[in-house]
Parts: C-alpha cells; sequence; structure tokens
C-alpha cells in the first residue's frame, strides 16, 4: 500500500492548543461541569476547546466548526483522534448546555484565576466594563430568572436589534478575571453591584484586600457608594458631571491654579500631558480624595460637539444680522435701540461682533395712509440702516470652554498618598483602555455575528467562550511581551514593521502560514516541517516557551513559562 502524504495548513491551532493544556482548559472544564463520561465521546472540555480554537484560527459559526477541523491533525490537537463531524453543531451545543448548568461565570473564573497563578501575576487592579452585543433571530423563553435576550441600551448603535450585556474584569495585562453574561436592558450603574459581588465570591481575602476595583462613571452613584463602603472594596472612578461637587471642584481647581505636573503617560507621539489638583471632600458623610484633571488634549467626541455648537451659532447669528441688516430706520436713535435689543435677545458664546449705523445710499419712498391724490408725487427720503462692521470667534472664551471640557475629576477610597500617589491614580484610570481593547477583539470577532443557538441558555455559554479565547489570546501576547521587554528584542512581523509590544492579533497572523506534511506510513503517523518556516513565526513559539516540536510530536514535554 503506498504511502498517503497530505499537506495540512495548521497555523497558529497547535501553539494555542499547547496554551489552552497549560492552564488546564480542558480538565478544569470536566471538573466542574456535570457528564456521563461513559456515554459522551468526547468530553466537553474537549468541545469547549474546539470552540475556543476556532473562534481564534477561523471564527466560524457552530454549524461550520466542523469543517475548520477537516484541515487539521485533530490528535495532535486534543491527544486523541477526533472525527470532523463528531464536532458538529449538536455535540457543541450540548457542551454549552453543560457549561451553563455549571454556572458559566463561576467555570469561567476558576480557569482565569489557574491562568493568572500560572503567569505568576498578582491581582492588583482589575478594569471593569461592560459591552452590548446584537443578535439576531427569535430565541425560547428562557427560564425563570434567565438570561433576558431584549432591546436596550446599544454600544453597537444597531438598536433594532435585540442584544445581550458581556461584562469583565481585565487586568493591566489584558489577562479577563471575571466575566458575566447579562440580561441586553441592564445597566451599567445596576451591573457594577451585581459584578462586585460576584467578584467577592472568588476572590480570596487576602487578594480582596489586595483589590483596586477600577470603572467608568456608571459607578458613581450614592447607592453603590454605599455597596462599596460595605464590602470594604477600594476603587477609582470618575465623578460623573451630574454632582454638582464635579463642578464645583473645577472652578475651585482653575480658580487655584495650584497645579501639579504629571506629563505624559504613555510613549506615543503626541500623547497629552497631564495635570492634576487634589481634594479631600465627603459623600453622605464618607471621606474620599478627588483628583480634578486637566488633559492640554481634548477628547475627541467632546471636540466635535464643541465645534458643532460653535458652528451653529455663527449660522444662526449671521443669519439674524443679516435680516436685521435689511430693516429701513428713520432715525438713527430708532437703528441704535435695534441694536442693543438685538445684543440683549442675539446671546452669544463664542463670537464677538460689531454693529453700526449708517445712512442709507439710496433714499426710500415714504408711504403715506390711504390712496394717493391724483397727480401726487411720493416724496423720498434718506434712512439708516444696520450694518455688520466686524465679526470674529472670541478666542479666549473658546481655550477657556476647551480647558474646561478637557478637564475631569476622579474620585477614590485610597485616602492615603503615601500608599498610592495621585500620578498612580490617574494612571491606573487610564488603564481602562485593557478592557476596552479587550472588548474590541470581541465585536470584531466573524463568529459574534452568527449568533443563531436556539437557547438564550446557550446565548450565555457561548458568550463565556468567547472570553475563554480571549484568556487564551492574552496569555499569547502577555508572554511574548514580557520576554521581548526582558530579552531587549524585537519582531519583524507582515509588512515589515518592527514591533516591541505586537497585538495577539498581529502575532497570530505570522503564525497563519504554518504547514506539517503528513505522512501516513503502515498504519503509521509521521509528521514533518517544510524547511521555509518563517523565522519569525519560530521566534515566536520560542518566546511562549515551546519550539517546533509542538507541531510534529504528540508527547512534547509542557514547556510553557
Amino acid at each position: 500500500m503506498s504511502d498517503q502524504i497530505l499537506t495540512l495548513h495548521v497555523g497558529p491551532s497547535q501553539l494555542l492548543s499547547k496554551l489552552c493544556d497549560e492552564i488546564e482548559l480542558e480538565k478544569t472544564i470536566n471538573d466542574l461541569v456535570k457528564w456521563d463520561s461513559v456515554r459522551c465521546h468526547l468530553s466537553p472540555g474537549t468541545r469547549i476547546k474546539a470552540l475556543v480554537l476556532n473562534i481564534l484560527c477561523s471564527g466560524k459559526p457552530l454549524y461550520k466548526v466542523h469543517e475548520f477541523y477537516q484541515t487539521l491533525d485533530s490528535e495532535m490537537l486534543f491527544d486523541t483522534s477526533i472525527s470532523p463531524d463528531q464536532l458538529n453543531d449538536d455535540a457543541l451545543g450540548r457542551a454549552l448546555d453543560y457549561l451553563h448548568e455549571a454556572e458559566a461565570w463561576k467555570v469561567y473564573s476558576t480557569l482565569a484565576l489557574k491562568a493568572l497563578k500560572r503567569l505568576n501575576l498578582p491581582i492588583g487592579v482589575l478594569h471593569n466594563d461592560t459591552t452590548s452585543i446584537s443578535v439576531y433571530g427569535e430565541y425560547k423563553q428562557p427560564k425563570e430568572d434567565g438570561l433576558q435576550i431584549t432591546y436596550g441600551y446599544s454600544k453597537a448603535h444597531r438598536p433594532d436589534l435585540k442584544q445581550i450585556v458581556l461584562g469583565m474584569g481585565v487586568t493591566p495585562e489584558r489577562i479577563p478575571i471575571l466575566a458575566k453574561v447579562e440580561n441586553g436592558n441592564i445597566s451599567d450603574k445596576s451591573w457594577n453591584v451585581a459584578f462586585i459581588q460576584k467578584m467577592r465570591k472568588i476572590l480570596s481575602n487576602e487578594d480582596w484586600k489586595n483589590l483596586i476595583y477600577q470603572a467608568d462613571s456608571a459607578l458613581i452613584t450614592t447607592e453603590n457608594l454605599a455597596e462599596i463602603q460595605q464590602q470594604k472594596l477600594s476603587f477609582i472612578s470618575r465623578l460623573p458631571d451630574t454632582f454638582g461637587l464635579s463642578t464645583e471642584l473645577k472652578k475651585e481647581a482653575w480658580s487655584l491654579n495650584n497645579w501639579e505636573m504629571v506629563g505624559s503617560l504613555s510613549d506615543k507621539k503626541d500623547a497629552a500631558i497631564y495635570q492634576i489638583q487634589a481634594f479631600e471632600r465627603q459623600i453622605k458623610d464618607l471621606p474620599y480624595r478627588f483628583l480634578v484633571v486637566h488633559s492640554n488634549i481634548l477628547d475627541q467626541r467632546k471636540e466635535k460637539t464643541l465645534n458643532r455648537a460653535i458652528e451653529k451659532e455663527e449660522t444662526k447669528l449671521k443669519k439674524e444680522i443679516e435680516k436685521l441688516s435689511k430693516v429701513p430706520f428713520h432715525c438713527k436713535e430708532d437703528a441704535l435701540e435695534a441694536i442693543q435689543a438685538f445684543k440683549k435677545k442675539q446671546k452669544t458664546s463664542y463670537f464677538c461682533y460689531e454693529l453700526n449705523v449708517q445712512m442709507s445710499d439710496q433714499p426710500v419712498k415714504r408711504k403715506k395712509r390711504g390712496r394717493p391724490k391724483k397727480d401726487e408725487q411720493t416724496k423720498r427720503e434718506q434712512v439708516y440702516q444696520i450694518q455688520l462692521e466686524s465679526f470674529k470667534k472670541d478666542r479666549d472664551f473658546i481655550e477657556k470652554k476647551k480647558k474646561k471640557l478637557s478637564t475631569f475629576v476622579l474620585i477614590t477610597n485610597k485616602l492615603d498618598e503615601e500608599t498610592l500617589s495621585n500620578q498612580e491614580v490617574l494612571k491606573i484610570y487610564k488603564g481602562q483602555s485593557a478592557a476596552e481593547t479587550r472588548f474590541r477583539l470581541i465585536k470584531d470577532s466573524q463568529m459574534i455575528d452568527a449568533i443563531y443557538l436556539k437557547t438564550p441558555e446557550r446565548v450565555e455559554a457561548l458568550g463565556i467562550v468567547y472570553v475563554m479565547a480571549l484568556l487564551i489570546y492574552g496569555i499569547l501576547e502577555y508572554r511574548v511581551r514580557k520576554e521581548l521587554k526582558e530579552k531587549n528584542l524585537s519582531l519583524i512581523l507582515k509588512g515589515k514593521r518592527k514591533l516591541l509590544q505586537p497585538t495577539g492579533q498581529a502575532l497570530l497572523e505570522q503564525l497563519e502560514d504554518i504547514t506539517v506534511i503528513l505522512i501516513n506510513q503502515n498504519q503509521q503517523k509521521i509528521r514533518l516541517l517544510p524547511d521555509n518556516i518563517d523565522s519569525q513565526a519560530k521566534k515566536i513559539i520560542e518566546l511562549c516557551g515551546y519550539d517546533l516540536s509542538i507541531y510534529v510530536s504528540k508527547n512534547v514535554e509542557n514547556q510553557g513559562k
């Protein structure tokens, strides 16, 4: 019998599989969910791992996952030979059922904390936020207290679609520690309290004591502050402008003008430069530290809003001045009075203008009451008109407005500046991008836009599987960046980009072209790598703590760091 030779396009799948095994993804799931090991051909952990690899490598929807595995060596990925047909949508759907029954968010947290320990990362700061995920189709009614797929405030700007809300707590290294899928109409204000309570259940007393919970301004309500006080939780957030105290503190800061220069928090060109002033005030008799922060760069959204307001005022003002200039006045005093009345009525914030009175070049006919007599000639007389003398932007006012708009107030219950300086408070708050970056990845996923599951329970479980994929993605990204920094190296990735801090996406793209030659010889499988393996792909694998043997040998000792 002749040898059968196949060329398999494996890409990053084998490296990602090793990272899954390193944090014991399959074992953790199998230990925590209820399943029948006798009747099940594939364990729930194996099926969930198959989903995770598919999300990271192809993004095919559930009913096409088996197609992804038709060109892969499943024996290498799962340490057992799996037929692609075993990964059909029914089998994967049942795995999601098992995961949901075990409380998917608890399963995930157990896995994430294990990963954090493996990476030797402490739980110090968690950046917490939510995003909405739009879904299509009709779903069965959930069980009592089940997930409500419904309409709500859409951060994806799709109010026409029903949605779910995904909340996450992410470390500064972009590793999600806690994730929960919530009802589509939940508000961020009520979400924070529920999330904090769940977080308290999974963290030890020591971790809770050292934790700083960072979230956006939706966290700050009097009710939430009371809950935070009761939970003895340290936090950092932004004080909403709905609190009158925010306006007071900004006004006082600009009046005192006693700024502490912080400088830039980033190495990027044209990065914002910050200055701060610290105050202590009370809310509901509880003390807090407040930082009034000024950035030299105005937020783009606020700048657009300001520019629209300026354009709107200019258009309206010029239109009204043009109407006024067409009105004739029979004496100069009447025209001057009209100017005063106009300025009182047409109040302006962003422009300075001057109006003057001039005699019209052309006399106008003066109309008399009644019908004119025969052969009577209409008299003409000189009139006065108002003209625009000057019109310009009030630069000083606009600059002051920009200063106020680029000023915000932070709030924290960490009062001791010696244990947490003002600059550290600002730096932690600006680290919120760690959570936002992970949400952008989930939004970009091809698969997230094709959730056609039968039940809300499966939708909820699938949301957590996405976060599992983010966990593996985060481990890959963190480990490569850490090694590059410690060894003072860089990567030259596709497009000849020299990167010191490559994103996980750039790393996965570099691994895409890896192929394996599979030879079936005398009922044995021989795996060979072509000679032209990309040097940077090889370097990425080594930075993760492995070598190319993971693509050709089943019994590779776990080398991950």
